[in-house]
């Protein structure tokens, strides 16, 4: 009789540990104060970074709520770690030509970087705004609304390409009265014990000392733009919640319900579809 060895992948015996890197503005706080050399951060948008955690290239980052679901007891919680908004969140945004009740039957064009808001969307479509026959297609394909996250979505709120938008972490507010957790961090379930916990303790410091009033004033003095203004961008950074709570685990628990009510549906695979410019980079710890 043999005992079976651990499946993780052989380099998560050495000391480097491979990290997603969520590089929107409103991730930056998990990253700044990260000591470098404590691990090797990897860009990528969010889907692609739960991909890459399936599959070990990754062994943790801040992943897609929808996915962290999918993916079961592959991953474990990386503290309480996470991306939340009571309201607001400013940057997952529906842009649309028509008021959001005459969407039935329309085309709505989804970024390939969504893997959760896409399914909120889903869920504000069947539960607030009775949306049905909608058919979901490529950004660069004719359509009647979009929706858009992050940074980029924050670079088109300004944009006046349409008449109408729609803020679905306040949509989720109106709907549950609850915050939503667009993200949530995690570990691979077959990391060792003293390794994952030992990133914790990294991520969870980095991300105290993140959202520090004078860290916070620091990412906003680089990031400012004409388009956002230093209080614009501190004031964007501090509406998210980081360190979950028992509200927002009220509010991932009501979310999963309401999505398994609807039929099961994913999002093309990244690699079935033609992937935005995004940086797919190693970067150093810094």
């Amino acid at each position: 009789m043999t005992t079976e060895q651990p499946r993780y992948p052989d380099r998560l015996r050495g000391t480097d540990l491979k990290v997603g890197h969520m590089t929107y503005l409103n991730s930056e706080v998990f990253y700044r104060h990260l000591p470098e050399g404590s691990c090797e951060l990897v860009a990528m948008p969010p889907r692609a970074m739960a991909a890459a955690v399936e599959r070990g290239e990754l062994v943790a980052g801040p992943l897609p709520t929808a996915e962290v679901f999918r993916l079961g007891d592959t991953v474990r919680p990386l503290g309480n770690l996470g991306v939340a908004s009571d309201g607001r969140a400013n940057s997952v945004l529906l842009f649309s030509h028509l008021p959001v009740d005459r969407l039935s039957g329309k085309r709505i064009a989804v970024t390939t970087h969504t893997a959760t808001s896409i399914q909120l969307l889903r869920v504000l479509f069947a539960d607030l705004w009775n949306v049905s026959g909608h058919e979901f297609v490529r950004t660069d394909e004719a359509h009647d609304a979009a929706l858009w996250i992050g940074d980029p979505a924050l670079e088109r709120r300004s944009a006046g390409q349409y008449p109408y938008q729609y803020d679905l972490g306040r949509s989720w507010k109106d709907l549950t009265g609850l915050p939503f957790v667009f993200a949530k961090w995690v570990i691979r379930a077959d990391v060792p014990r003293e390794k994952a916990n030992r990133l914790e303790r990294l991520i969870v410091r980095a991300t105290q000392a993140g959202t520090d009033y004078f860290s916070v004033l620091k990412i906003s003095r680089e990031r400012a733009t004409p388009g956002m203004s230093e209080s614009d961008i501190a004031d964007y950074i501090r509406a998210f919640t980081y360190f979950l709570g028992p509200r927002e685990r009220r509010g991932q628990q009501e979310f999963r319900q309401r999505l398994e009510l609807l039929p099961e549906w994913r999002p093309p695979s990244p690699d079935d579809v033609p992937a935005e410019p995004a940086k797919h980079v190693v970067i150093p710890t810094t």
